[in-house]
């Protein structure tokens, strides 16, 4: 997994995967993520034609659980309720789309 602090541009699913025998709930998310996917490498020789590393958004996806009385996400609210939502569980998501 890639933990990114980068915003999240998009959601593009948010689904309960499965809810175990404690009631803790499994959900897995796609989203777009800025500055996830590289686009350009990075080059440093020779020194008259380096350049930074450029880097573009990229569609990942990333997993959380919720214990049994947790407040679920907002499936039914605005894509910005969602987002906030998840931007604040502060996760590691994986690129799954290069």
């Amino acid at each position: 997994m890639i933990a990114m602090l980068n915003d999240l541009i998009t959601i593009e699913s948010l689904t309960l995967d499965f809810v175990d025998e404690h009631g803790i709930s499994t959900w897995i998310t796609t989203a777009t993520i800025a500055d996830a996917r590289l686009e350009l490498p990075a080059k440093h020789n020779p020194p008259d034609d380096a350049h930074p590393a450029e880097y573009g958004p990229g569609i990942c996806e990333a997993m959380f659980q919720l214990e049994d009385g947790e407040l679920p996400p907002p499936i039914s609210g605005t894509e910005q309720d969602q987002i906030d939502f998840l931007t604040a569980l502060d996760l590691d998501w994986s690129l799954v789309e290069q």
